[in-house]
């Protein structure tokens, strides 16, 4: 049935490619997999929907695209409200005047121009309430430029985020931000997916509860909360006191990245030019811990995180990771290696430490020490000697890590855009980019010095041992030079 799923995807888009014709019939048949009774195949369909088809179609950052989107998913919403498991979300748009597909597309192209808020409207305002963009990486790289630019333009004015417990790992100690939980379900059904949707409306009435006109700001940085945009935050208002970034159009001709966008956008809606970059806000019990462990260490330390965020094909490969470790580790660095969530990916880095050590130490074995959430610190007086150190938990702590290193090493994924916000240097080893553009939008962006090594892995065969060398070439000079600063 993935298979199916998958060849419906694909034949969707070759017609679309040929002729231009938006084909409704293979829609229809992949939403019938995506909602089957089978929960296996709904699963399967659902992935497939959302990883071939969405994702392909948001990583392209096309205005044709985005439209191509808005039809696929408001076609997929009107069949999914017709499901006995799916009475709320009917009842929900129907409440807000929402009837059939043509009024879920007008709505969303009404969001695709940019919408100013006038001057008087910020006078009043009580509470301002930013959604979450679901994944770490994009909450850094465009919630936390949001929310930066709200604490500058309201200093009195409460902010609550709406995101998972991860948000609260790394924006929770602002005393200027509330964070409040709300989880969307990235590997569920389709039906699964559109009823988080629920929960968010049922929590924003709660938090706009006793609000009058003016009174609350809603600000949407084109989140899965809402389906990037089609689905309303507060039904009964008709989207006042709502304002949607566009990401996937917005100055789609030019190359910056999605934080310097973002902040661009903010200029747009507030009037008034003020750069603002990406931060994070990390415990201090957090802080400390890892402050303790750098010192012990008394070496460069490099953060090295190689998740991928469930797309293996930013993933160069085990040869290059373990080149990589063995290399600064033979150069006189001590690596943290994030193991990441979850045993596939922890086995794939006990495999590259298996490998790197082998030759890490001209003949003699690396010392590697494990990290994880029950160690204490204190407790580990071999820790000034290690070569490597791997960290097993939360990623307010792995956050931390990277704010302590000297240096942050890994893929397109959410590290590189925390160590951009906590102005670490930075090489973002890039693979997996299906457009030019996607490389550009998604680099991070930051105060610090940051270098992009894209990896263009379908232009044929390459050398990892090559690739390895180039980025151990880079991290030789980022590491001396912050030697020299601190010194």
């Amino acid at each position: 049935m993935d298979i199916s799923a998958q060849q419906l995807i694909e034949e969707f888009f070759t017609e679309y490619r040929a002729s231009g014709r938006y084909s409704r019939e293979h829609i229809t048949r992949l939403v019938e997999l995506a909602t089957s009774e089978d929960n296996e195949v709904a699963e399967l369909a659902s992935r497939a929907f959302f990883t071939s088809l969405v994702e392909r179609l948001a990583d392209s950052f096309e205005s044709e695209a985005v439209t191509l989107y808005n039809l696929a998913f408001a076609q997929l919403i009107q069949y999914c409200r017709k499901d006995r498991r799916a009475y709320s979300l009917d009842r929900e748009l129907a409440r807000a005047g929402i009837l059939n597909e043509e009024n879920l597309t007008t709505r969303a192209d009404r969001l695709r121009c940019v919408m100013p808020i006038a001057p008087g409207e910020s006078h009043t305002l009580r509470r301002i309430i930013v959604l979450s963009r679901v994944t770490i990486g994009a909450d850094v790289a465009i919630t936390s430029v949001i929310i930066e630019r709200v604490k500058r333009e309201f200093p009195d004015v409460e902010i609550v985020l709406l995101g998972g417990k991860k948000s609260g790992e790394l924006f929770g100690a602002d005393q200027r931000v509330h964070v409040k939980e709300i989880e969307y379900g990235r590997g569920g059904s389709v039906i699964a997916r559109l009823l988080s949707w629920i929960d968010l409306i049922e929590c924003v009435r709660e938090l706009t509860r006793g609000f009058g006109r003016g009174e609350y700001l809603i600000i949407d940085p084109d989140t899965r909360l809402t389906q990037l945009g089609l689905l309303p935050v507060a039904p009964e208002t008709n989207d006042r006191g709502y304002v949607f970034f566009p990401s996937r159009e917005y100055r789609a001709e030019a190359s910056h990245p999605l934080g310097e966008l973002t902040s661009m956008w903010l200029d747009e809606v507030f009037g008034e030019s003020a750069v603002t970059y990406p931060g994070v806000s990390l415990g201090g019990r957090d802080i400390e811990a890892t402050k303790d462990l750098i010192i012990r260490l008394k070496r460069p330390v490099v953060t090295i995180n190689f998740g991928v965020g469930d797309n293996p094909l930013k993933r160069v490969g085990v040869d290059f990771e373990a080149a990589l470790v063995s290399g600064l580790v033979q150069r006189g660095a001590s690596i943290v290696l994030d193991k990441g969530t979850g045993h596939d990916e922890s086995e794939r880095i006990d495999k590259v430490i298996a490998e790197a050590t082998r030759s890490a130490k001209n003949g003699q074995r690396a010392l590697v020490v494990q990290l994880d959430e029950q160690t204490s610190i204190a407790a580990l007086n071999e820790w000034n000697e290690a070569d490597i150190l791997t960290w097993h938990g939360r990623v307010g702590v792995l956050a931390a890590l990277i704010g302590e290193s000297d240096l942050y090493i890994g893929y397109d994924s959410a590290g590189q855009h925390i160590a951009a916000a906590l102005e670490v240097p930075c090489i973002d080893v890039f693979a997996g980019f299906s457009s030019r553009r996607m490389l550009d939008r998604w680099r991070p962006t930051g105060r610090g010095e940051i270098r992009v090594f894209p990896v263009e892995m379908s232009c044929g065969p390459f050398s990892s041992a090559e690739l390895a060398a180039k980025v151990l070439r880079h991290a030789a000079e980022l590491l001396s030079l912050a030697q020299r600063r601190k010194s």
